[in-house]
């Protein structure tokens, strides 16, 4: 499958996924990541398990980049440095993200937004991860980044997107953990980018404990919310 954009470019796509300590969800994720997909970009936080061996199985050409573990931030930071492709998509390595949902997720970009946000709110999409606390959080932080910045996000704390990458250019984002995607959310609307939100479906996670903790992480998306207001 060859991507051609609007105007009749070709377009290279990179994926860039983070991983720590998930081999037993490798193969719930690579061998489905499409065929014409250019690139993909593993960033690794130094995995003490076959996370690595595992990737390599399924993907032999994949890039695997190991970095000391600083957090999920930092890892998608080292990719989005070292991807090649015109467009650039984020995803996790837990099986959360559908990889049969990326042609979905490239539309609106071949089309000519700047960047394309899965959503879980939206029609079509959903979540078997949504604790009643998750999904609480994610709407008080939804309404506060539309209110304090004149957004209409959907989604906010869903770190499974697809951008042009000289859009990446315009809100390099220095956060190290999970609230990444709310950084990227907020220097979106300020840098102006075109931005679409598609349907997405969030699975649980399929092995494995999630490094993601609620109250801390919520906290420090709160901070970046402040931080990103106060500063602007």
């Amino acid at each position: 499958m060859t991507l051609i954009n609007k105007h009749g470019q070709l377009k290279n796509v990179s994926v860039v996924i983070p991983t720590l300590n998930e081999e037993s969800n490798i193969k719930e994720v690579f061998p489905y990541i499409p065929d014409f997909i250019d690139e993909i970009v593993v960033v690794d936080g130094n995995s003490t398990d076959k996370t690595r061996d595992e990737i390599l199985k399924f993907r032999k050409n994949a890039r695997i980049i190991i970095e000391k573990p600083m957090g999920k931030g930092a890892a998608v930071r080292t990719g989005f440095e070292n991807a090649t492709g015109d467009i650039i998509i984020m995803m996790d390595a837990d099986g959360s993200n559908d990889p049969k949902e990326i042609p979905k997720l490239l539309d609106p970009v071949l089309d000519g937004y700047d960047v394309s946000n899965g959503s879980r709110m939206l029609p079509g999409g959903g979540s078997t991860d949504f604790t009643l606390f998750r999904r609480f959080g994610n709407k008080l932080f939804v309404t506060m980044v539309n209110k304090m910045y004149g957004a209409n996000y959907t989604d906010l704390c869903y770190g499974y997107r697809a951008f042009k990458k000289e859009a990446l250019g315009k809100i390099y984002c220095i956060s190290k953990g999970f609230e990444i995607e709310t950084e990227q959310s907020i220097r979106m609307k300020k840098a102006g980018l075109r931005v679409k939100e598609v349907s997405s479906f969030e699975a649980r996670r399929k092995y494995g404990n999630s490094n993601l903790n609620s109250f801390k992480d919520g906290w420090r998306i709160l901070k970046v919310i402040l931080k990103e207001y106060f500063k602007s």
